[in-house]
């Protein structure tokens, strides 16, 4: 069978509906007030890292049966193959997502060949939109930055922190000073590890110095290397370039909470946030969004807006299914206040879309009452993702046109109608 035919009979699959618990097609819920316009003016891109149906679920299972994303009425699955092999990752879906192009595995804002593709943002700003950028954790995950860079793989992230710069996004907030301020040799361990500010040794012209200790964690899941912070081999200085063009640099989440109008960007921390078991604040994520929200919908013309949680995917490669359940209700939380915002404006569309479903997990048992949630991973481990297709969903002002099953480079195509880019 071809696969766009195999995609037309998954399309007609009721779509995300347990027991005991409520994801999708609720065709029953209603929005007070008015209704949503036939075509969105702002768009929030919400990339669930990591998350097939079985995360999702257990989220709902641990959440007492419900989510936020119950009250998205449409929705459906998606491919996040890559064009080289079977299983994808992160930085080539979304590359997908983000420039309507079916990459090699490890591609950011590339095609096959490595050549550049515009992304939706680049388009976004041509069009006079605002754009903006929440990172649960660092600026530099494989979930973001297919929205702003272009490069071969992830780890090229000098290129893609100048590319924050050099595209212009209005408003970005996460973690990862450090990776603007410095040159990134080798591959650590995956973020989520708690690294203090004080580990990042720094001149006062913000650069590392020769020789500063060898950090842990980094720009996303990887093997068992470190990663050594060195000056940037291109000289520039990119705080001093924002600053000079208009933006609010703030290095303290504290700081970023006061900004109230313009352009900004916030670092949350040096190098990345711990997991919420190892103490971030819960509020933190979702108060990021509502403040992107609040800032970017000062355009009269619109917004595009991604964000994206990875905390969900490190979890489930972990192996910590309590933990990836507080991760997933946690971004449930976030995507809540999106549907809020789009409920009081009505011309607001609000997506969330999985990237490669993370280590294979299969719920083997559960409770709802007790909220408990027992799981297995076929494929157990750091940068491990099957190839099964995710789930999406769908909010708001043009969300008819977002049902059924399709390919992942389809949502890019669908995003620019909507926006008439």
């Amino acid at each position: 069978m071809k696969r766009r035919e195999s995609l037309k009979l998954l399309g007609s699959i009721p779509f995300l509906t347990f027991g005991g618990t409520s994801l999708a097609g609720c065709n029953d819920y209603t929005k007070d007030g008015k209704g949503f316009a036939a075509s969105p003016k702002n768009i929030v891109l919400f990339i669930s890292d990591g998350m097939g149906v079985a995360q999702w679920q257990a989220g709902a299972i641990a959440n007492g049966g419900k989510l936020n994303v119950g009250k998205m009425t449409h929705g459906g699955l998606m491919t996040t193959n890559p064009c080289d092999k079977f299983c994808g990752d992160a930085p080539s879906h979304c590359t997908a997502l983000a420039c309507g192009v079916n990459s090699h595995q490890g591609a950011v804002g590339v095609d096959k060949d490595n050549n550049p593709v515009k992304n939706i943002i680049e388009l976004a700003k041509e069009a006079g939109l605002a754009t903006g950028i929440v990172s649960s954790n660092t600026l530099v995950e494989g979930s973001n930055v297919s929205f702003i860079g272009h490069a071969q793989n992830r780890m090229m992230t000098e290129q893609i922190t100048a590319q924050y710069v050099d595209t212009g996004v209005d408003v970005f907030i996460g973690a990862g000073e450090a990776f603007f301020t410095n040159s990134v040799k080798g591959f650590g361990p995956p973020s989520g590890v708690t690294v203090s500010n004080a580990q990042v040794s720094q001149r006062e012209d913000g650069n590392a110095q020769q020789g500063a200790p060898r950090l842990q964690g980094g720009p996303g899941a990887g093997g068992a290397g470190q990663m050594t912070f060195e000056p940037r081999s291109d000289g520039r200085d990119l705080l001093g370039e924002l600053r000079q063009k208009g933006w609010q640099v703030c290095s303290t989440w504290d700081d970023i909470k006061q900004v109230k109008s313009g352009k900004l960007a916030g670092f949350t921390n040096k190098v990345d946030t711990p997991n919420l078991a190892n103490g971030r604040d819960k509020a933190m994520y979702p108060d990021e969004v509502s403040l992107a929200l609040d800032l970017l919908s000062q355009n009269d013309n619109g917004f595009f807006l991604l964000t994206s949680s990875m905390f969900t995917d490190r979890a489930s490669h972990n192996g910590k299914t309590e933990l990836l359940c507080q991760e997933a209700i946690n971004m449930d939380e976030a995507i809540g206040r999106a549907i809020d915002f789009a409920d009081e404006h009505g011309d607001t569309l609000v997506l969330v879309a999985g990237s490669p479903e993370a280590s294979g997990m299969t719920i083997v048992g559960g409770d709802v009452a007790t909220g408990q949630v027992e799981a297995k991973w076929t494929m157990p481990g750091m940068a491990n993702h099957s190839g099964v297709m995710v789930p999406y969903f769908a909010y708001g002002a043009g969300a008819a046109q977002f049902v059924g099953a399709m390919l992942n480079t389809e949502l890019f195509f669908k995003m620019k109608t909507a926006l008439d880019l």
